[in-house]
């Protein structure tokens, strides 16, 4: 079975990525870990891993809310524990009464230590600012971020029973489309004309699972995270079947501003 040919051109890497990974675990019939996978990523690993007789996957990101995970791939004999998946929770304690940080704020100062987002979980921010990381970079994100937004941070391991909750509440949305083309899902989204909707795709506003896309025509498909600047983010749960009119049938959950 090609599997390549049942995902978009896009995503040949990431599918080939997800073999390779697989294959290592089959040959040497032990677990392998792997770097934070978006979403579309670990949906991938799981159809990826369905080929592989014997391997299950399993995945960690803080907690059962988490979008960014680790996976571990393993054979049936192999259950992992949560120290498994060498992550940690640290906690950023910052003077909040006289400066306020974002979620930007911190994802922007962390790629500016160098560090890889492959290395990077979930950013939550509520009475407190959290984000997670590979275990083996704990000890120099705590040393080198020590700034953020001009004020003076300072971080610190807590346990994942400590972890923010995430406030985020998608609202579900039953629309139809005349086709699949990312123009006219972002039409419906934003309840924009297609001449918004093409003007946001243009101008790099779209993101479809975490990848700018710039082609109106590109084809949306289940399970699929749409970012759109400005407006915010969706989740494509369900493509059903046609109207009596010949409009495809979508079930959308959105978090929009």
């Amino acid at each position: 079975m090609n599997l390549l040919q049942h995902f978009r051109y896009e995503e040949q890497e990431t599918v080939k990525a997800m073999m390779q990974f697989c294959e290592r675990a089959d040959s040497s019939y032990a677990p392998v870990l792997t770097p934070f996978l978006d979403p579309r990523e670990q949906y991938i690993l799981t159809v990826v891993v369905k080929q592989f007789a014997g391997l299950h996957v399993h995945t960690f990101g803080g907690d059962a809310q988490a979008e960014r995970c680790r996976a571990i791939i393993s054979p049936d004999y192999f259950v992992p524990e949560e120290e498994d998946f060498q992550l940690t929770l640290l906690e950023v304690n910052y003077p909040d009464k006289f400066v306020t940080l974002t979620h930007r704020n911190l994802l922007g100062s962390l790629m500016q230590t160098g560090i890889k987002r492959e290395q990077l979980g979930d950013i939550r921010v509520g009475h407190h600012i959290q984000f997670v990381l590979t275990k083996p970079f704990e000890s120099f994100m705590i040393l080198e971020l020590t700034r953020i937004k001009k004020a003076a941070v300072t971080l610190r391991a807590v346990p994942f029973s400590d972890f923010i909750e995430p406030v985020e509440a998608y609202t579900q949305l039953q629309t139809t489309v005349s086709s699949l083309r990312l123009d006219n899902v972002i039409q419906q989204l934003t309840k924009k004309s297609r001449a918004v909707a093409q003007k946001l795709i243009d101008g790099e506003h779209v993101k479809v699972n975490h990848t700018v896309i710039t082609k109106t025509s590109f084809t949306v498909e289940e399970h699929d995270l749409l970012s759109i600047k400005g407006f915010g983010r969706a989740k494509v749960t369900h493509i059903g079947d046609r109207t009596k009119k010949d409009k495809i049938r979508l079930t959308i959950e959105t978090l929009f501003n």
